[in-house]
């Protein structure tokens, strides 16, 4: 809900439906900060767009692959993903290119992440870099393989933690296979014998 003066004296309300644009309110890199739950640069490699299933939204989001360097809050891992809504009109990032580096600032909810246009994501300009760094202090090294999983997971691909597991099931089922071969031929052959001359 948005609180306006109006005249100096008396209040004005109102929502923000879906049909309005975004509107984001002027902020320093002090605020973005504060609002973000992971801070991290790096080099966007991909951008993925949601798959087309007939009925699109602004607000369906773009899956974004960033090959971090440097943390600044956050356990982020050396791959990050993060989502944010395909329009600016819904408040995602417009004007992102692969092979740039960025500054970003994300928020989390459990497994997701997910950064938007109000939110600081903006290329790494060394005067950016600096005032993050005033604020939070030297960055750390990417906790090696720490995000990759997460969007997997969801995408309900198998880790390799999960390929170990699932192997045993399939070699035990082969051992049984060649067992039972073995054992069928060991019965034929028995069978065979008294009638033989």
């Amino acid at each position: 809900m948005l609180t306006v003066l109006v005249s100096g004296a008396s209040l004005v309300t109102w929502g923000a439906g879906p049909a309005l644009a975004c509107s984001c309110a002027y902020q320093r890199t002090g605020e973005f900060a504060a609002a973000a739950d992971e801070i991290f640069t790096g080099t966007l490699t991909a951008m993925t767009e949601p798959p087309r299933t007939g009925v699109v939204s602004s607000t369906d989001p773009i899956t974004y692959t960033v090959a971090v360097d440097a943390v600044y809050r956050g356990d982020v891992g050396s791959v990050a993903l993060f989502e944010s809504a395909m329009s600016g009109a819904s408040c995602g990032l417009e004007g992102m290119a692969v092979d740039r580096r960025y500054l970003v600032f994300v928020t989390t909810d459990g497994s997701e992440r997910a950064a938007t246009s109000c939110g600081g994501t903006a290329p790494a300009t060394p005067g950016r870099v600096d005032a993050i760094e005033r604020l939070t202090g030297s960055p750390a090294q990417p906790a090696v393989g720490v995000d990759t999983e997460k969007p997997r997971a969801a995408d309900g691909a198998v880790g390799a933690d999960d390929h170990e597991q699932q192997a045993v099931p399939a070699w035990t089922i082969i051992v049984a296979g060649i067992g039972a071969a073995v054992l069928l031929g060991s019965g034929l052959r028995r069978r065979r014998r008294p009638g033989a001359h």
